[in-house]
């Protein structure tokens, strides 16, 4: 039971930094642009613009969050995972997401939004992510230029790794995996050149 706790306290912590990690890019431009607000040579609706694209950018993360890693995740049909993490991805310029309508499960729905997130932090230049799902079998395929795991990542998800050997780096893949065998699945990772392939099943 105290092991219990202590595990759940180190995902919180570590999954809280994550998460105010990757908002404060787009918090701290909403910030410059209010700062940005009536400087010379500043054009107000420019500095307005700023804040409205940044400020939308981080109510996309926050909502993907809260259905990746929130008890919303439990509750929420998969179309709309599907639905949030395209807005988030289609807005970032970087990563095209296909993710057809699919015969997924909406238990399993958190499960995957989770692989389409870790997927997509294996390609650091940008690229595809691919949702297919064959033979009770969903794959989350990403190719891109160096797409790639990092070693730490990889060996949370292929090995028992212990809370105290995470950071805010690794937890997700940590969580994804747990998360997977908690819905009655098993994950596996392919990683060959400039493609990766998460499979659940």
């Amino acid at each position: 039971m105290v092991q219990d706790i202590a595990l759940e306290m180190t995902l919180i912590e570590l999954i809280s930094s994550r998460i105010c990690h990757d908002l404060v890019g787009p918090v701290g431009a909403v910030n410059a642009g209010a700062e940005l607000m009536g400087e010379d040579g500043v054009a107000d609706d420019e500095a307005l613009a700023l804040m409205r694209k940044s400020g939308l950018e981080a109510a996309r993360r926050l909502q993907l969050f809260r259905l990746a890693f929130g008890r919303a995740g439990n509750s929420v049909d998969t179309k709309s995972m599907r639905d949030a993490a395209r807005q988030t991805y289609e807005a970032e310029g970087k990563v095209s997401l296909d993710w057809p309508d699919l015969p997924i499960d909406p238990a399993h729905g958190r499960v995957v939004l989770n692989m389409v997130m870790l997927a997509r932090e294996a390609l650091p230049f940008g690229g595809t992510i691919t949702v297919s799902h064959e033979s009770g079998r969903t794959t989350v395929l990403a190719e891109g230029k160096r797409a790639a795991f990092r070693p730490e990542v990889m060996e949370v998800l292929e090995k028992d790794v212990s809370a105290d050997a995470l950071d805010p780096r690794t937890v997700h893949g940590f969580f994804v995996r747990n998360l997977a065998n908690r819905t009655g699945g098993a994950l596996s990772v392919l990683q060959q050149d400039a493609n990766i392939a998460l499979i659940y099943g």
